[in-house]
């Protein structure tokens, strides 16, 4: 047994002999060295293992604390869900970020609990100007808003851009659910471009945004939802280009704009030097979904009708939660959560694709990105998705396989490609020893071919 391992060893007997509680601070690394005779730093190597297997969580000059802790024997097993976008539940921050909010109520006291509007975001935007600025965002805190969400954020840049206004949107075709519902509730007519692993065909976008009044086109460049394909730098700037001669705004959606891409990757917003583009920022899907906090850049045209507006629907954004996140981001926990959380996706990923290459049948079309959360599976003609989907319910997998995705069933309209026969698996929720569940999904599609 190596020193590390004898560290190990001794921290999870105390932890089964209930001797350490679960959110009780771990012995500190000076007290374990002593106890068992070895150097600080084996203890402290020892202490970062157990935090990459999420035994334990570590709050900055506060030490390492056990997370919540199970006899896995006893745990009956859950079904494993590939269905669901939110984070594993490992990877989100409760006791750092309650470390925080402790901290946000300590110095702000009673000024987080008022109406005032100008206090609650002050300190944030300044902030995420700062940090917006290394993923290629120039832009002044005066252009951002702080929203609940980037989901209420697309919400009043629709409303402020198709307000009293017949002309169009024009949507990829698939695209993400709820902004497609969204459109629908407003009255704003939609026009699609099919999203394809190799972008679009640009000459098919010219023509639409010549003939068709488009007004704005939503786009999720990287991490492409459902899909999860990734544009490449021309054709973002082909985008820019195309959108600027025909006066067309870009709402970019980039909520995993943190989980990583080619190093040269950059928003559609950088190459927009007519600054026409929203920026639509989200903290939900990487760090903590209950957080409810967004941000959305805005073009200098659109800011004071879309402030005036959210504060018509909401008064403001809760600043408690605003505060805390400013302080979570200024500590550098937040950049060291996004690492965690990028590194557990991406080895998710790779596994996945590991068993793909090794398992699937050849009429299976498939792909898995080397980053972000969604895997995109075409299925042989022989499989119905629907079908599919019952089957492997029984085997305890959940997928998430409906035709949502499309403005045929939002628009009951049939001129643009259903996806029936298509499947997105999301792996933010789903363990990483869990992934092998798709072992057990390509094994199910093998299965319709004999019958």
């Amino acid at each position: 047994m190596t020193k590390i391992q004898l560290v190990r060893k001794y921290i999870l007997e105390e932890v089964n002999e209930g001797r350490i509680a679960k959110g009780q601070r771990l012995p500190s690394c000076r007290e374990v060295a002593a106890l068992l005779n070895v150097n600080k730093i084996t203890v402290n190597k020892a202490y970062a293992q157990l935090e990459e297997e999420h035994e334990v969580y570590s709050i900055p000059r506060g030490g390492f604390y056990l997370v919540d802790y199970r006899d896995k024997s006893s745990v009956v097993k859950k079904q494993i869900d590939f269905s669901v976008v939110k984070p594993d539940e490992k990877l989100i921050p409760y006791r750092e970020f309650t470390h925080v909010i402790n901290k946000a109520v300590d110095i702000y006291k009673s000024n987080l609990f008022v109406y005032e509007q100008n206090l609650e975001t002050s300190n944030l935007k300044t902030t995420l100007k700062l940090y917006l600025e290394r993923e290629g965002i120039y832009t002044s805190s005066e252009n951002i808003i702080i929203t609940n969400g980037a989901q209420q954020g697309i919400d009043l840049v629709l409303q402020a851009v198709f307000h009293n206004n017949n002309r169009k949107l024009l949507v990829e075709v698939p695209s993400y659910n709820l902004v497609l519902k969204l459109a629908k509730y407003l009255g704003i007519e939609m026009v699609g471009i099919e999203r394809r692993k190799d972008g679009y065909d640009f000459e098919k976008m010219e023509e639409i945004l010549k003939n068709d009044d488009i007004e704005a086109f939503y786009v999720i460049p990287r991490h492409h939802n459902p899909t999860g394909y990734s544009l490449a730098e021309s054709e973002k700037k082909k985008i820019v280009e195309l959108c600027n001669k025909y006066n067309v705004l870009i709402i970019e959606d980039d909520y995993l704009s943190e989980l990583g891409d080619k190093k040269t990757a950059m928003p559609i917003y950088y190459y927009d030097t007519s600054r026409r583009t929203v920026y639509v920022k989200s903290f939900s899907k990487t760090f903590m979904p209950g957080l409810r906090i967004g941000a959305i850049i805005l073009p200098k045209c659109l800011v004071n009708e879309i402030a005036a507006l959210k504060y018509l629907s909401d008064l403001n954004t809760s600043k408690l939660p605003q505060v805390a996140l400013d302080l979570f981001i200024k500590s550098g926990m937040y950049e060291k959560h996004i690492k965690k959380v990028r590194k557990s996706y991406e080895d998710k990923l790779k596994k996945a694709r590991e068993i793909f290459k090794s398992l699937s049948p050849q009429e299976l079309i498939w792909h898995v990105p080397n980053n972000g959360i969604f895997m995109w599976l075409v299925l042989p003609e022989y499989v119905k998705a629907s079908i599919l989907s019952q089957e492997l319910k029984t085997k305890g997998i959940i997928i998430d396989s409906d035709n949502r995705f499309s403005l045929n069933d939002i628009m009951e309209i049939e001129n643009y490609p259903n996806y029936h026969n298509c499947v997105r698996l999301c792996i933010s929720g789903v363990a990483y020893e869990d992934i092998r569940a798709i072992e057990t999904i390509i094994s199910t599609i093998k299965s319709f071919e004999v019958k």
